[in-house]
């Protein structure tokens, strides 16, 4: 079995779907794969940018990824793609 972010995981057929799940009225959006959060997007901040963090370690001293995108859309096309990626090479 595969490992991603540390976690076990299977293959695609039954498992790595994204999910997403909006809190805050939609100033936050979380993405999940199998129900463990792997990056949140939240925004706009006043510069009109969303930022992305990726939570890549259950280690807390480890400082997650942030990266920053002029819309929401383009923010979980980027996950989306990241995470794909993860999938793929897990199966």
């Amino acid at each position: 079995m595969a490992r991603i972010f540390g976690i076990p995981f299977g293959t695609r057929s039954a498992r790595g779907t994204i999910g997403w799940e909006t809190r805050y009225e939609g100033i936050l959006s979380v993405a999940s794969i199998d129900g463990v959060p792997v990056a949140g997007i939240s925004g706009p901040w006043p510069d009109g940018h969303f930022a992305l963090t990726w939570w890549s370690s259950r280690d807390s001293e480890v400082a997650p990824t942030l990266e920053f995108y002029s819309t929401m859309d383009a923010a979980r096309a980027r996950v989306e793609n990241v995470t794909a990626n993860m999938v793929r090479r897990a199966a």
